[in-house]
């Protein structure tokens, strides 16, 4: 229904290349049979408020807030009514920026909070153990104490808040290929900041380690601190605790790539987890709320 309303300019844009012009309702039609919020997310603002128009949903806001209208009005001709929005059945995408997405529940663990999205912790002193945790217990105990505390701006080091991170949770970084943590827990930072909704979302694909490295050996067991930018410093605003299990392997096959790696011009390269992994392996209900 949604389709046959578009305009021609968007079905040649969604449509495959070799598709004729009598086929392309039909073939956009199927490829976004099943994922509405992807149809949504091509759409420009002009189409959006087109297709508002003509199935009469209402068309206030921005695009972002059309296309949830349009979801919601989607979503309620697909059930035959309301009643199953918002529940496991038919769970309603949230905005992320301006695309809809479905943020998958959390899947490890992650400080408490009563407020959403969770507010930047108040300014604390570092106060990290006088000796390396014994247990995971105890890592998280410290990354507990870590949140608040301001870090300066880290200059051309792109690395010196990740020192800084295990610094604060007192591991001794040994350099090696191992992960940080008695070779057991890799410790990283993440960056997040708001998005116009005041959602926290991830900004940047984390560095994993340098390319002749084994990078899965590095994320079997990751402590997330996940950092929030504070003037020209940052301040660790949560963590998130992730271990493996078939599906956060499933992602990280998926979301693993490599880049050049280091100063300007550099011809080293590295591995980077993009930044989708985060969507799908449940860290945005620890920031955002459930």
């Amino acid at each position: 229904m949604l389709a046959a309303a578009l305009p021609r300019a968007a079905l040649r844009r969604l449509a495959a290349p070799d598709v004729a012009e009598d086929d392309r309702v039909a073939a956009v039609a199927a490829a976004f049979a099943l994922d509405l919020c992807g149809l949504l997310n091509r759409l420009r603002a002009d189409e959006l408020r087109a297709l508002a128009v003509t199935h009469r949903v209402p068309a206030h806001g921005d695009a972002a807030a059309v296309r949830l209208m349009l979801w919601r009005w989607g979503a309620a001709r697909e059930a035959s009514g309301t009643a199953w929005l918002g529940t496991a059945l038919q769970p309603e995408p949230v905005l992320l920026g301006a695309r809809l997405v479905h943020a998958a529940p959390a899947r490890g663990l992650a400080p408490a909070s009563t407020d959403w999205p969770r507010p930047l912790p108040p300014a604390r002193a570092a106060a990290p153990p006088p000796e390396e945790p014994d247990d995971v217990d105890a890592l998280l105990d410290a990354a507990d104490r870590a949140l608040g505390v301001r870090l300066p701006a880290r200059g051309r080091d792109k690395g010196a808040w990740g020192a800084a991170a295990a610094a604060l949770l007192g591991v001794v970084e040994r350099g090696h290929g191992e992960p940080d943590w008695r070779g057991d827990v890799e410790i990283k930072t993440v960056p997040v900041a708001r998005d116009r909704q005041g959602r926290w979302r991830v900004t940047e694909d984390p560095a994993v380690a340098m390319v002749d490295a084994a990078p899965l050996g590095k994320l079997s067991r990751v402590l997330w601190l996940v950092r929030a930018a504070v003037g020209d410093g940052a301040t660790f605003l949560s963590w998130y605790f992730v271990e493996w299990d078939a599906e956060i392997s499933r992602l990280v096959r998926r979301d693993l790539h490599t880049r050049p790696k280091g100063q300007r011009g550099t011809t080293g390269r590295g591995w980077y987890l993009h930044k989708r992994f985060f969507l799908d392996a449940g860290l945005y209900p620890t920031l955002n709320g459930p």
